[in-house]
């Protein structure tokens, strides 16, 4: 019987770093035993598949989305342009030239969705994405579409799961044509009373209505604890082999969102990060993610990950490539947040990529 404790020691995973890891809305989010557990045992799992094909490596499930863009700020505001961002065709060939695969779009699907009976989606709402969606996919792209701030599901899921489902039997209808290049991901970052049994539970009757009429559909899967690692670690996804897992990671919180002042309190400016302390955290994290994937057999995609604008361009730089490059050398696909917004890869006023961001991204 393999000990998890040796076996996490073995692989270089300090237990402590773990649960000193993930900081949550600013505040040092403590994880629970249940979840350290799960982890030894998704190690444990993980170990024993390895030694029972011998000296032959393990090879884990490869997501579609390899590097990807997130075209935040648009339609995830109460209307697109409020926040100072709408979509550009000449975005998207921008990002496809520069040598992303994937684009990722947040839509508030709640705010343009009837509130009763079918909840029926606004057909100009559904005009728009069709016109980025097939723009992209015309330019060999992956789409990725979600339900974004979907604020109301959150605090009161019983009053708001059975929308939420009847959105998604909607835009299951009205994209049951398109090519699987367009990924469904059914809600971001649950969080508060969607508690991973609740979360868990929701995705399964989601997946199953889409899979009555699309078998062969990629659909992305976010997890309680606003897609973190805790969240991801605790849940029990269904058993699909086109179904995606993804996580967010943005650690040190007081580092990534400073000076973000749609975060009250505001995280002061000037934190650092870069230690040795700070990469073996990030380092236990990553491997704690990719055990979990291997042991589910599913692939995984880090959905978000960026620095808050505030930050020095040299600091912003260090923390994004140290998470492209663990998510690379543990191969699974990731998604920058955001393209021109906040935490932006992207000068509007200069139409120019922010070049260090870029090379950060997609340099070698």
């Amino acid at each position: 019987m393999i000990d998890p404790n040796s076996l996490i020691r073995r692989l270089g995973v300090d237990p402590v770093a773990l649960l000193l890891s993930n900081t949550l809305m600013g505040k040092l989010y403590d994880r629970s035993v249940r979840v350290v557990l799960a982890f030894a045992l998704t190690l444990a799992v993980s170990a024993a598949c390895v030694s029972d094909l011998g000296s032959v490596a393990y090879k884990p499930l490869v997501s579609p989305v390899q590097r990807c863009m997130n075209l935040s700020g648009a339609l995830e505001g109460p209307s697109e342009g409020e926040w100072g961002y709408t979509v550009r065709m000449s975005d998207i060939d921008k990002i496809a030239d520069a040598g992303f695969d994937t684009i990722r779009l947040p839509v508030r699907w709640s705010a343009h969705a009837g509130k009763s009976g079918r909840y029926e989606l606004d057909s100009d709402m559904l005009a728009r994405t069709d016109e980025i969606i097939d723009y992209a996919l015309a330019k060999d792209m992956n789409v990725i579409l979600n339900v974004h701030h979907y604020y109301q599901i959150h605090h009161n899921p019983s009053k708001h799961e059975r929308r939420l489902e009847g959105i998604w039997n909607q835009l299951a209808a009205h994209y049951a044509a398109y090519p699987d290049t367009l990924i469904f991901e059914v809600l971001n970052e649950p969080h508060t009373k969607m508690t991973v049994e609740r979360t868990d539970a929701l995705n399964k009757r989601i997946v199953a209505n889409i899979r009555k009429t699309q078998t062969d559909r990629w659909i992305l899967l976010a997890t309680a604890e606003w897609g973190s690692l805790p969240g991801l670690i605790e849940s029990q996804p269904p058993q699909d082999p086109r179904i995606m897992l993804s996580w967010h990671y943005y650690d040190p919180f007081s580092f990534t969102h400073q000076g973000a002042e749609f975060f009250k309190p505001t995280p002061p400016i000037g934190a650092q990060w870069g230690n040795e302390d700070d990469l073996a955290r990030m380092t236990a994290d990553f491997r704690a993610a990719a055990a979990f994937r291997d042991t589910h057999g599913m692939p995984l995609l880090l959905g978000e990950f960026g620095v808050f604008d505030a930050a020095s361009v040299e600091e912003r730089v260090k923390w994004i490539s140290t998470v492209r490059h663990l998510s690379e050398a543990n191969q699974f696909g990731w998604c920058h947040w955001g393209f021109s917004s906040n935490f932006q890869a992207y000068d509007p006023e200069k139409e120019a990529w922010i070049e260090p961001i870029r090379a950060a991204l997609l340099g070698d």
